[in-house]
């Protein structure tokens, strides 16, 4: 493990029982295909790539493990100061068979476009369900073992690049969130 991989923290904060729930009413949800922001100005779609919705009903069921997620790595990151910081809404991916991410970072300029405004600091990715295969999670080079109900914290700046490998089989129901 490198010595970067400190930073990035694993935690199972979601029963089975609340992985079938999202996944149940995200299912019924209507995906789009994910869109790159290069810069204000530039947007574009690979085929590849995962479809994404947004569901503030699950968004809401959700806060709680996560915000506890949040404390707990501040706690051990950054102890002799609080939690201060805003958040993105959480946006949920799916990766149907043939698809996957490329290598990026989360250091992303136009993040937010409402009254609230930055640029991450703290990356999260969690995923509901681990029956598919391929859908590797490989953060810094090195291959994460996400299983269902679990969250990864890290920073979201540039010595943290992540992918999500080509899904073989299945598909893989995940989310995102980020903070500033």
């Amino acid at each position: 493990m490198t010595d970067l991989l400190h930073y990035a923290e694993v935690e199972n904060i979601f029963t089975p029982e609340q992985c079938e729930e999202y996944i149940k009413i995200l299912s019924k949800c209507h995906w789009k295909g994910h869109t790159w922001h290069q810069n204000a100005a530039s947007k574009f779609h690979n085929v590849n790539d995962f479809t994404v919705t947004y569901n503030t009903e699950v968004q809401k069921k959700m806060k709680d493990p996560i915000m506890g997620m949040l404390h707990r790595y501040y706690a051990k990151h950054r102890p002799n100061g609080g939690v201060d910081c805003e958040f993105s809404g959480i946006r949920f991916n799916k990766y149907s068979e043939g698809q996957s991410i490329r290598k990026h970072v989360d250091h992303i300029h136009s993040l937010f476009d409402g009254s609230k405004r930055g640029i991450p600091v703290i990356s999260f990715v969690g995923v509901f369900n681990d029956d598919y295969e391929g859908g590797d999670f490989i953060l810094c080079g090195e291959k994460m073992e996400l299983k269902r109900g679990d969250c990864i914290v890290f920073p979201s700046v540039f010595m943290y690049p992540h992918e999500v490998t080509t899904v073989t089989k299945g598909s893989r129901y995940s989310w995102v969130l980020w903070s500033w």
